[in-house]
């Protein structure tokens, strides 16, 4: 039972990230191209895209995530920076700018909207206007400042209709996709674990569990499903973080604290979670990782290209040192993966809209992994291991 509950799960997220396109052409995952399963938007549909310069900008490129899209006509901007609209108005070749999204909501006739100021504190304002002006919303990470934002922002676009993903590209990922297809396949055996870090830079501890943590939890529900629990330590130094250390983060996305955070969690199946991340140490972004064990084999990322996997029951670094690289020719041949991975998501959101159901990274997966965070610290604070999830929906740091 325990592992055909696991494959079924696996086999699932498989055929849910069968519906990855290639801007809206030929699906792609496995090693091949998968022909004749075309994915094209049923519509023509207009966009435009939120922002503000200065605090927080577009994000990551979330003003381009519509350009050259099929069947998607960018026509609006939105910036409460005139500088950094004309900016914007230029590099995407949009003519009506706009200095308050809210005239633009009024004004122009959108169907979808990205939200792409990193400052989340200013997220549950937009999302809200947004739903309630009928538009489907592609949002920068993270979601909110605390669960209880979330919820209000995802029950504003259950009441009125609306589609909300959450800018996580590694789910669109195709040789994401292909590691997933592995685990279902048995490649790895079966899974036991799942190992990632964070960047270890200036932002080490709280922060970079809420910036770059952001990524690596999410993919641990995408490989094992909804965490069950969560049991967590956060220091300050050498002593154990006080509520009195909570500290704003280099941007506004909510409270955060400690400079070292050691966090397991728990998920079906037996299967266990562990991320940890510490201030100023070397190495850089190739700290930031993440690692699936199996009983048969390990996958190793390190960003959208860098993936790989061990074939064998034990990884002994004296004996071998048999990692092979996953990938496909399709996903090799893209220039800017990252854009593309975006680009994805935006036409997910789309195709959900048409056929009624959620998005791959939606608003309510997103409100998962800041379940994992914020249950990081009401973890630590309370010294026990915490069910998820959370009955606490303020932040406990606030």
């Amino acid at each position: 039972m325990h592992r055909l509950s696991r494959r079924r799960f696996l086999k699932q997220a498989s055929q849910s990230l069968a519906g990855i396109t290639s801007l809206g052409a030929v699906s792609l995952v496995g090693a091949q191209a998968n022909g004749g399963n075309s994915r094209t938007l049923k519509q023509t549909y207009r966009a435009a895209a939120i922002g503000s310069t200065g605090r927080g900008d577009f994000g990551h490129r979330l003003d381009q995530v519509f350009c050259n899209l099929p069947n998607v006509e960018f026509v609006a901007l939105a910036d409460d920076n005139p500088q950094g609209l004309a900016n914007a108005g230029k590099r995407n070749g949009v003519d009506q700018l706009y200095s308050d999204y809210r005239k633009m909501l009024v004004d122009e006739r959108i169907d979808v909207v990205s939200i792409g100021t990193r400052h989340s504190e200013l997220h549950e304002e937009m999302v809200i206007h947004c739903a309630q002006a009928g538009k489907h919303i592609y949002c920068e990470k993270p979601l909110s400042t605390d669960l209880a934002s979330a919820d209000r922002m995802i029950a504003a676009c259950d009441q009125h209709g609306v589609k909300l993903a959450v800018a996580v590209p590694n789910r669109a990922s195709l040789a994401i996709a292909e590691a997933v297809k592995m685990v279902s396949d048995g490649r790895i055996g079966e899974l036991l674990k799942i190992e990632a870090n964070g960047k270890d830079d200036h932002r080490g501890g709280g922060e970079d569990l809420m910036v770059l943590g952001y990524h690596m939890l999410d993919l641990m529900c995408l490989f094992a499903g909804q965490p069950l629990w969560t049991f967590a330590q956060v220091q300050e130094g050498e002593r154990d973080m006080e509520t009195s250390d909570a500290r704003p983060a280099t941007e506004p996305i909510g409270p955060v604290a400690g400079d070292c955070v050691a966090a397991m969690y728990g998920f079906p199946n037996q299967v266990h979670g562990y991320f940890e991340s510490h201030r100023d140490l070397q190495g850089g972004p190739e700290r930031f990782s993440i690692k699936i064990y199996g009983s048969e084999g390990i996958i190793a990322s390190r960003s959208l290209r860098d993936i790989v996997w061990f074939e064998g029951p034990v990884l002994n670094p004296a004996r071998t040192n048999r990692w092979l690289p996953i990938s496909t020719p399709e996903w090799d041949a893209i220039r800017d993966n990252d854009l593309w991975c975006r680009q994805q998501q935006v036409l997910d959101l789309l195709q959900a809209a048409e056929e009624d159901r959620e998005p791959r990274s939606s608003g309510k997966q997103a409100r998962w992994v800041e379940e994992m965070i914020q249950s990081v610290y009401v973890s630590h604070l309370a010294q026990a291991r915490v069910p998820l999830p959370l009955r606490q929906r303020k932040h406990p740091l606030s």
